[in-house]
C-alpha cells in the first residue's frame, strides 16, 4: 500500500489553516477512511493524536464514511454543538451524510478556495505562515 500512495501528500495550506483554527480556539478533528495502519501507515510520522482535538479513522473504529456512525463518533469526540460543525472532504459523495447530522459542509477541491470557505464559515483568518513541519 506504500506504493500505491507513495504520491499522496497533505496540502501545506489546508494543515497551516487547521493549525491556525486550533490557535484560535477552534476544536480540529480527521475523519478518515484509512486503507489500513500495517504494513503501510500513511498517518506515521504527523503525529495526528498530538496535533488534533480528535482522530478517527475508519480502520480504528470500524466504520467509514458514508455511515452516520462515524460522523457521530467524530462529533462526539469533538464535543461541538451541531450549529459548530463543519465537515471538509474531497470526495463530494461524503457531504450529504455529514450534512444530514448538522454539519455544514465544505468540498474541498482546491485548497485555496477550501481556506477561504472555512474563513467565511469559521470567521477567523486562516491564513499565515506556512508550517516549518506538515501536521497531517
Amino acid at each position: 500500500m506504500g506504493h500505491v500512495f507513495a504520491g499522496l501528500r497533505p496540502r501545506p495550506r489546508v494543515i497551516a489553516a487547521a493549525a491556525a483554527a486550533r490557535r484560535a480556539d477552534v476544536r480540529v478533528g480527521i475523519l478518515s477512511d484509512s486503507v489500513g495502519l500495517t504494513p503501510s501507515n500513511l498517518y506515521d510520522g504527523y503525529d495526528v493524536d498530538e496535533h488534533y482535538d480528535a482522530v478517527v479513522l475508519s480502520e480504528r473504529h470500524g466504520t467509514r464514511k458514508s455511515e452516520l456512525e462515524i460522523f457521530r463518533l467524530v462529533f462526539r469526540e469533538l464535543g461541538l454543538p451541531t450549529e459548530e460543525r463543519v465537515f471538509v472532504d474531497d470526495t463530494q459523495q461524503y457531504l450529504p451524510p455529514a450534512a444530514e447530522l448538522g454539519f455544514a459542509t465544505v468540498h474541498a477541491v482546491e485548497s485555496a478556495r477550501t481556506v477561504a470557505a472555512l474563513e467565511t464559515l469559521l470567521g477567523i483568518p486562516l491564513t499565515g505562515k506556512e508550517p516549518d513541519r506538515l501536521i497531517f
